[in-house]
């Protein structure tokens, strides 16, 4: 599908070197038509760049500090449809999200979360189920469009709203937007 244009494909590794590591052995056949993003400073360019049109390729994130890699995601986010990442606290995150295999174990309770919310595939532990999730979402159109009809059921309901909550708890201050 990314050969033939039909998708472009965002892979946001965060800062887990060992799984880009793997991965370029999986993609050994197509390094050609892998584009990386691993400074904070390329990545914010790439993503600024496709606000106003459509990305093509496939793209590995992968940032060498946790800041830079947990706000790839949240810049990241503004601009694509889907989201391949590790569960953990991405499954708060109101995007799309086809969870891959997690880092720590911890991070199981993300993707169960993920998928009890209804805008998340449950976790991908193995090739064949994170290729299957990526056919279901862009050959059919039910389960995006799902995705998409929960994500904004959960923002009106305020399930996306913690950190207001806990600056509000914290402060006795109401979060406004002005």
């Amino acid at each position: 599908m990314i050969q033939k244009d039909k998708i472009a494909l965002f892979i946001n590794l965060g800062d887990h070197k060992n799984n880009w590591e793997w991965l370029q052995g999986e993609l050994a056949e197509h390094k050609g038509m892998i584009n990386t993003h691993f400074t904070w400073e390329d990545t914010k360019a790439f993503a600024d760049s496709i606000r106003e049109q459509p990305a093509h390729g496939l793209h590995v994130f992968l940032h060498d500090n946790t800041f830079h890699a947990v706000y790839a995601t949240n810049y990241l986010m503004r601009v694509v449809d889907v989201m391949i990442t590790k569960p953990s606290e991405l499954a708060f995150y109101p995007v799309p999200k086809i969870f891959n295999a997690r880092v720590g174990g911890h991070e199981m309770w993300g993707a169960i979360r993920g998928a009890e919310i209804a805008d998340s595939t449950v976790e991908t532990r193995a090739i064949p189920q994170t290729l299957q999730a990526i056919d279901l979402i862009t050959e059919e159109d039910d389960l995006l469009t799902m995705y998409c009809d929960f994500i904004v059921k959960n923002k009106r309901i305020g399930l996306y709203d913690g950190a207001y909550k806990s600056v509000e708890l914290a402060t006795g201050k109401k979060f406004v937007r002005q």
